[in-house]
């Protein structure tokens, strides 16, 4: 069985990001200067809560995921509610994002006993920084009540 880190790894490369950081809000605006245009898109995690019940001695547990999907254009802002920011960089990694909480949801690690899953997929227009265009995300995880 994958650990949740190894997991979530997985599921960013087959998503087709560049790579995964953890970090909160505050955090990524420090770091996300040190990225250069090839570490984009990118999917960055919050670290994640996890939050559980004991229902008839099981354990049932629920990891909050909230991150974002971002890349970084090199076109000028000034226009940045333009259609073509949609279709060029927010509906792309719609789909990277929608790939990847699949993956995630279709892992060994989800419980076998949930069956709905919902998830948030949301716009960013200049998250941070004018240059960084995407989506937040969220997603209450059902896991397997045995991991630590």
């Amino acid at each position: 069985m994958s650990t949740i880190i190894e997991t979530l790894e997985e599921a960013t490369d087959n998503a087709g990001f560049k790579g995964l950081s953890f970090a909160n809000l505050q955090e990524f605006n420090a770091f996300h200067d040190s990225f250069n245009f090839l570490d984009y898109p990118r999917n960055i995690i919050i670290p994640y809560a996890l939050t559980g019940q004991i229902i008839e001695n099981r354990k049932k547990k629920v990891i909050q995921l909230q991150g974002w999907a971002l890349t970084r254009i090199k076109e000028d802002t000034n226009d940045w509610r333009s259609i073509k920011l949609e279709d060029k960089y927010i509906q792309p990694l719609r789909v990277m994002t929608e790939k990847f909480i699949v993956a995630i949801v279709n892992s060994d690690l989800t419980d076998p006993e949930v069956t709905n899953v919902a998830y948030t997929i949301r716009p960013e227009y200049m998250l941070l920084n004018s240059h960084l265009f995407g989506v937040s995300y969220t997603l209450n995880w059902p896991i397997k009540g045995n991991l630590c």
